[in-house]
């Protein structure tokens, strides 16, 4: 499955890179993109850090108050998987990130698994809710308005099935049991062991003593991440408003689900490019914002990932050799 996701992803970026081959005139973009403004891309950056700092906050929120694992590491090891996500294919990174942080004193591979499924969630609804907030705002030209009145219907559908599967979980899960699916699945004592921790680890997302931080510093990361798209529409010059860097961002990691090849290339060019042109940005402007941006979220973090990497390097090299050998709880040491 990961080597056909690779594949499928090297034929999605082939095509996008060819419709932006044929839209583009790439001498204009390179001017463009050597007039960008340098504070606004600073500011840009420090917007990431700051953004990935809130999610690295959230995230040790998500996770068992009991265990010991700090929020430094924790912060180290999302910059790791983020490089490996960004160099290597099929979102191995994040399979990096569940084996590293499961090795932790306390933690569980279904309490880190809930986590990240949590977080999904959480992003996932707080992207819906700000394209809501600011998409009837957007300067859309008329003939673009098909497209809004689309993404609308698609938010309301999945809201509604959403609703559905609260209210119907219990006899969904009743249905579940009557069909015996159960007995697809091995219930020794360790699988019983990581089903209970997924629980406990998904619980803290409705806790009353984290829900409000959790969604805040959701919130928090998400500006952040709308900060960073309107201050390089700035460097750019691109005469927008703050909606529209609300919407690229939604347009982006919508495309980011999409198979593609490491680091997005393509998927995330052709989307942030595609959603400037409704706005009288020109094609060549867009596209150097598309890689203007694109830099933007992936060296910074990928050279931290690096030096927290080579810091940690022989630690982290010695408990991947040994992963299948050792205990599930024993810690694996993460440079703090």
């Amino acid at each position: 499955m990961s080597m056909l996701r690779f594949a499928a992803g090297l034929v999605v970026t082939v095509v996008c890179g060819a419709l932006l081959l044929r839209l583009i005139d790439w001498s204009a973009t390179g001017a463009v993109l050597s007039s960008a403004h340098p504070k606004y891309i600073a500011f840009a950056v420090t917007c990431l850090i700051l953004s990935l700092v809130a999610k690295t906050v959230r995230w040790r929120l998500l996770l068992p108050s009991a265990s010991g694992v700090s929020t430094p590491r924790l912060y180290r090891i999302l910059h790791i998987s983020f490089l490996l996500n960004n160099v290597l294919p099929a979102r191995l990174g994040d399979v990096a990130r569940v084996a590293m942080t499961s090795k932790q004193p306390g933690l569980r591979f279904g309490h880190v698994l809930s986590s990240m499924l949590t977080e999904r969630v959480t992003d996932s609804v707080t992207l819906i809710a700000g394209f809501v907030l600011v998409s009837p705002f957007l300067p859309i030209p008329d003939e673009y308005r098909v497209w809004l009145h689309w993404a609308w219907f698609s938010v309301a559908g999945l809201c509604a099935l959403a609703v559905v599967a609260a209210v119907l979980r219990h006899p969904l899960a009743r249905l579940a049991t009557r069909l015996g699916l159960a007995r697809f699945v091995p219930w020794n004592e360790r699988v019983r062991e990581e089903a209970v921790s997924f629980r406990e680890g998904f619980r803290q997302l409705f806790s009353r003593q984290h829900v409000i931080r959790i969604w805040g510093w959701s919130w928090m990361a998400w500006v952040g991440a709308f900060a960073i798209n309107y201050m390089l529409m700035q460097a750019l010059d691109i005469d927008a408003p703050v909606t529209v860097a609300v919407l690229l961002t939604c347009t982006t990691n919508l495309a980011m689900l999409i198979p593609s090849s490491p680091g997005y290339v393509g998927v995330f060019h052709a989307a942030a490019t595609l959603s400037l042109l409704p706005f009288d940005v020109g094609p060549s402007r867009a596209l150097s914002f598309a890689i203007l941006a694109h830099l933007v979220n992936v060296v910074p973090v990928s050279l931290l990932g690096a030096a927290f990497l080579l810091i940690g390097r022989e630690s982290i090299g010695v408990s991947m050799r040994n992963w299948r050998r050792r205990p599930a709880l024993e810690e694996v040491p993460i440079a703090d």
